[in-house]
């Protein structure tokens, strides 16, 4: 009875399949993008803008696709992401090294691509998983995407380290734009499910939020989430090549970090339980703080993996903590499963105007990456998102879904 309680539907199991293919054609590239982009700028402070620029272009995406999601179908979303993050391929390999003085057309393409495509995968993940299983298959689909984005670099160090210029990146770039395409024809598998209502609802958001307070607070830690996730998405990279200097290294040390992040990911799927979760979150919030004090140790080699390692562990089991713990309390919001697609366009979008925070607090120090300034905006991140996660769960009452005691499995 419990095996068929869990046991995942066909639709489930393609949408894994989806996002796994997708993640792992991420990483074979864009994993190593932000490296292609210093080396051809000769530029860290660019690189930050980019970023920057990429953080605050991502929400439009989020809004547009949001709204084709409600208005059509969130499949629909989805494919015109990936026929977005295609073009955005097409446009760097057409391009070559002239995308540094074209970096905001690129950053536009790659925003808008990304926006649409969470949006789209975000809600037909919710979908396709039952109220009562979310947990799990949020975490096992944690597990998915990281085993792929495992072998995902090592692919992509092996093509590009096997060429002494930058043409092997123009391969991984190609190999990734093959992966989408066939990703785009898996979509195809799904149907479409037609949304209980049509209305793009987010003007209803001020009055959700009256109405649920602790809701309106987890939208304020979103905001703060991103103070660490705006230099987890592409810091790694960054340092494992300034301390390394060989992408088919910076690849192998890359899936090994996966690695950390796949058995914490696995452990909680099958330990965690949903009324623990504000410990959790605190937790892995300190955890990176403290972890941070690594640096000042010296930026050499065990430094940096030990630093990386602490991030792979905590940085996945805090985002799947917080999601899953998320769609429970939206669940209990009046109009419910017909304000998903609403939330997920408010809380990636607070999300990523967080992720700016660091960078704006990088950018005077951004000669070089080994600043002290690295490791301080690091242990702020951590320290101001604790302090975030300690005022948002403070004086929480417990929910119907919390009170059950829900296991995440």
């Amino acid at each position: 009875m419990e095996n068929r309680k869990f046991q995942m539907t066909r639709e489930a199991a393609v949408t894994l399949m989806i996002h796994g293919l997708f993640i792992l054609g991420s990483s074979i590239s864009l994993a190593f993008f932000n490296i292609y982009f210093l080396r051809l700028s000769e530029s860290f402070t660019l690189n930050l803008i980019y970023n920057a620029l990429f953080y605050l272009l991502t929400p439009i995406g989020f809004w547009l696709g949001g709204w084709i999601a409600k208005r059509r179908d969130r499949l629909v979303t989805l494919r015109i992401s990936l026929l977005l993050h295609m073009l955005f391929f097409v446009l760097v390999l057409a391009m070559g090294e002239n995308i540094v003085p074209r970096y905001g057309l690129i950053a536009l393409c790659q925003g808008l691509a990304t926006g649409f495509y969470w949006a789209g995968i975000l809600v037909l993940l919710y979908d396709v998983s039952a109220k009562l299983n979310r947990v799990r298959y949020v975490g096992i689909s944690t597990v998915t995407l990281t085993t792929a984005s495992f072998f995902g670099p090592l692919a992509g160090g092996w093509i590009i380290g096997g060429r002494n210029d930058l043409s092997g990146y123009l391969y991984a770039f190609a190999l990734t734009l093959a992966v989408f395409v066939v990703v785009f024809i898996l979509s195809m598998m799904i149907g479409k499910q037609p949304p209980r209502r049509r209305r793009y609802l987010l003007y209803l958001a001020p009055a959700m939020a009256k109405r649920n307070p602790l809701w309106k607070k987890m939208l304020a830690l979103w905001f703060c989430s991103g103070f660490l996730e705006g230099l987890a998405l592409f810091i790694p990279a960054l340092l494992l090549y300034e301390v390394f200097e060989r992408e088919n290294i910076v690849s192998i040390a890359l899936a090994a970090t996966t690695l950390i992040s796949v058995a914490a990911s696995w452990y909680m799927s099958r330990r965690g339980r949903m009324e623990k979760a504000p410990a959790y979150l605190l937790t892995c919030s300190l955890g990176v703080a403290f972890g941070s004090l690594i640096l000042p140790a010296g930026m050499g080699a065990l430094q940096v993996l030990l630093f990386l390692g602490v991030i792979a562990c905590l940085n996945p089991v805090y985002h799947n903590t917080f999601v899953s713990r998320f769609f429970a309390q939206t669940q209990e919001l009046p109009l419910q499963g017909s304000f998903r697609i609403e939330s997920v366009v408010i809380y990636e979008t607070l999300l990523n105007f967080g992720r700016i925070v660091p960078i704006a607090a990088l950018l005077p120090f951004a000669g070089s990456l080994r600043t002290d300034a690295l490791w301080i905006v690091f242990a702020c991140a951590g320290l101001l998102q604790a302090a975030a996660v300690r005022w948002t769960f403070r004086t929480m009452k417990s929910s119907p879904y919390v009170e059950r005691g829900n296991k995440y499995e």
